[in-house]
């Protein structure tokens, strides 16, 4: 083979003899490093890995701080995102009385009228108190907050804490979601306008006791809303007979959380 002129390769994809950077026979690259980086062992043309210790010939491609850019300013905004929220959460979050069971529900007029004329006594959670919370503790501050803010006449505020609570119920681990708990979500669903909802959440309460007085009112207001007042009338019948039978309302917890409520309906105030 003749030699090879100054200045030019022999290509190492056909064999024939080029310059610059690509083969101007087969397009082959010409172009690359001559000695191994690892090793310092003389690479063959076209080389891939060094046939000596096999490090790989060009080095990874480092992305340049202007690709980059966006994956940095979506973990800023996300970052950024996360903090507002839980500012939101932490402001808009109903406080607790004093003796309020774990089990939430509207006990008292406290919190109407806190809603109406600023927050209570007891002050806001703190940001460490909303990261401790379990999911059904969150899903019952909700529900707290969507009773007062609709008791108080703020029906667009109450949309929004509704909606969010049957999301928060929705992520509670079925052991944990007792009669109160269907209490609550299905109140949240009456005031959504799902009386389905509210109606298969009343009939869930009394498929486990026949007679339970949470699941008795929650069945007697889908009646109110389905204006059926025969219906209505029926489950307050039996509230009534069951509240005179036990000689008053029974202990149980989750009445005492929602007492106020409970005797609003034995006075015919179903509200």
């Amino acid at each position: 083979m003749a030699g090879t002129a100054a200045g030019a390769r022999v290509c190492p994809g056909c064999g024939a003899e080029a310059a610059g950077n690509f083969c101007s026979t087969c397009g082959a690259p010409l172009a690359g490093p001559s000695a191994c980086a690892g090793c310092g062992a003389v690479l063959s043309p076209g080389a891939l890995h060094c046939s000596e210790c096999g490090r790989s010939v060009s080095a990874p491609e480092r992305k340049s701080a202007s690709a980059r850019l966006p994956w940095i300013l979506s973990a800023v905004a996300l970052a950024a995102f996360s903090v507002v929220i839980a500012l939101l959460v932490q402001r808009n979050s109903a406080a607790r009385t004093g003796d309020m069971l774990p089990t939430g529900g509207i006990s008292t007029g406290q919190e109407a009228g806190a809603a109406a004329g600023g927050a209570s006594a007891g002050g806001m959670p703190s940001m460490e108190e909303l990261a401790a919370m379990g999911p059904r503790a969150a899903a019952d501050r909700l529900f707290e907050r969507a009773m007062t803010e609709h008791e108080g006449g703020d029906f667009s505020r109450a949309a929004q804490f509704i909606q969010m609570g049957l999301r928060a119920y929705a992520g509670v681990p079925a052991e944990e979601m007792d009669s109160d708990a269907r209490f609550h979500v299905g109140l949240l669903q009456l005031l959504a306008a799902d009386s389905a909802g509210a109606r298969a959440s009343g009939r869930a309460i009394l498929a486990e006791d026949s007679e339970h007085l949470l699941g008795l009112i929650l069945l007697a207001r889908v009646e109110d809303f389905a204006q059926d007042e025969a219906a209505a009338e029926a489950r307050r019948a039996d509230i009534r007979r069951i509240v005179e039978e036990e000689g008053g309302i029974p202990s149980r917890q989750e009445y005492e959380a929602h007492r106020a409520l409970i005797e609003r309906e034995l006075e015919g105030d179903g509200g």
